[in-house]
């Protein structure tokens, strides 16, 4: 009897722990589902795990594995069709552990053999992906501590799983749905606020967990476990379309409003704190065995004037790897340049204007004159209007001085271009083109193409 109810309370827990934090990361996936995208197409590359042939479904596979996160964790807490569930969340539980152990345990100076285009074998560098990507931008976890957690994971779904297929799960009847929806929603309200800074998760899960429960209980029908699921793809769809039409409901990136872009710039020397360590590998053979042995650049004076280490040892190389030995910190904010076609930088002298600044971002313009350029007609209007106004208006873009210059032409716009690294942009803002104003280098709002307002409206700038 004890076993059994100790057995039955710790299903009970891992079906309240495991949903709630599969709704979460769904949540945060599906909050930014471009960045991603972004993180899928790493894994995609060839030196990752060479699956380029689905590079151009990115965007449609990051979708699908939000919504099923967040699928799976609601039918987890409802005790919706068990078997299936549980075999299905075990399944994406042994791949994403599968995924962070070899992200983990990725060698960077490695190097692998793939299949090149005429069929021959391709010898390549290994390329790691430094984070999974699991809780985005809101929590960066490495590697590691993304494999331990999986593993945590799994380890809580086994009594899950062993429950289900022991028919000891079923849609849960009123005293479950108290127990599990109240732990569930405590526990999200708690990992919102503490970890996350952000309330929408609990708001989130309520509304997926009245979804399922009104469908429930005002639909008769054999397959209504279905019917609940529909449901909550249909909610969670809406939170999808919302964020990739416009922006993500919460930024954790170094450029959301409010942050200051000068202060995510400062070094660690700036800012009086420890800089990461780094040491170069240099390579020493056995003049007697011939077996190569690494010493690091940090190391090398110890050994340097070691008598027998130099009638031991012949020098092979000083141009080894770079490597991380001591960690510290580094700028949120490293590759931002921004060059005018001239190629001067006016990074400095855009980030410490006094007053406001609008910026237009493109991270791929050519792509936006391949669509018709949406939204130009409202841009040009807005920069017509704030520079009448004397505020400052640029944009910035990912292509060089030429094609920046046809853009402009091409579109009557009435600012300026300058160029910035793409990848940069792609962190700065989601949509593309995208609109930033900035302050004094602090961000102080942005908005989607969709979304670019009317500069009477922006009463604060006035």
């Amino acid at each position: 009897m004890i076993i059994s109810k100790l057995s039955h309370g710790l299903t009970l827990f891992s079906r309240m722990f495991v949903g709630a934090l599969f709704v979460v990361s769904g949540l945060i996936k599906s909050n930014d589902a471009i960045g991603f995208m972004y993180k899928l197409e790493e894994y995609f590359e060839p030196g990752a795990l060479n699956l380029e042939y689905l590079t151009p479904y990115a965007l449609q596979i990051a979708i699908f594995v939000c919504i099923a996160e967040v699928l799976l964790g609601i039918a987890l807490l409802v005790g919706a069709l068990p078997k299936l569930t549980t075999v299905l969340t075990m399944v994406m539980m042994v791949f994403f552990t599968w995924l962070t152990w070899y992200t983990a345990t990725c060698d960077p100076f490695g190097m692998k053999f793939i299949s090149g285009a005429d069929g021959t074998m391709v010898e390549i560098a290994n390329q790691c992906v430094l984070e999974c990507g699991c809780f985005g931008n809101a929590i960066p976890l490495t590697a590691y501590q993304s494999f331990l957690k999986d593993l945590f994971l799994l380890l809580l779904i086994i009594p899950i799983f062993i429950a289900a297929f022991r028919n000891k799960i079923e849609l849960n009847d009123s005293q479950t749905s108290v127990i599990l929806y109240t732990g569930a929603l405590v526990l999200t309200f708690f990992f919102g606020y503490i970890m996350l800074d952000w309330n929408f998760p609990m708001l989130y899960l309520t509304f997926l967990l009245l979804a399922a429960s009104m469908v429930r209980r005002r639909v008769q029908h054999p397959r209504v476990e279905w019917i609940m699921a529909a449901s909550v793809v249909l909610v969670s769809g809406l939170v999808q379309i919302k964020t990739l039409t416009h922006l993500p409901i919460k930024d954790y990136r170094p450029y959301a409003e409010g942050e200051s872009v000068i202060e995510n710039r400062l070094s660690a020397d700036e800012l009086g704190l420890d800089a990461p360590v780094y040491a170069t590998e240099y390579t020493f053979k056995n003049m007697q065995t011939g077996i190569d042995s690494i010493v690091l650049s940090s190391d090398y004076l110890k050994v340097y004037n070691d008598e027998s280490f130099k009638s031991t040892y012949e020098i092979v190389s000083y141009d080894g790897a770079e490597v991380k030995i001591s960690d510290g910190y580094e700028p949120r904010i490293m590759d931002l340049i921004m060059e005018n076609d001239l190629g001067d930088d006016l990074t400095d002298e855009i980030l410490s204007h006094k007053g406001y600044t609008f910026l237009y971002i493109s991270k791929d313009i050519e792509v936006v004159a391949d669509e018709g350029a949406p939204g130009q007609t409202e841009f040009n209007s807005l920069a017509v209007a704030a520079q009448k106004a004397g505020v400052k208006f640029y944009g910035l873009t990912n292509a060089g001085a030429d094609f920046n210059a046809q853009f402009a032409t091409a579109n009557s716009i009435p600012y300026g271009f300058l160029t910035c690294d793409q990848i940069e942009l792609k962190i700065v803002i989601r949509s593309n083109p995208g609109l930033v104003l900035m302050k004094e280098g602090v961000i102080v709002e942005k908005w989607s193409w969709r979304d670019v307002p009317v500069f009477s409206d922006i009463v604060y700038i006035q």
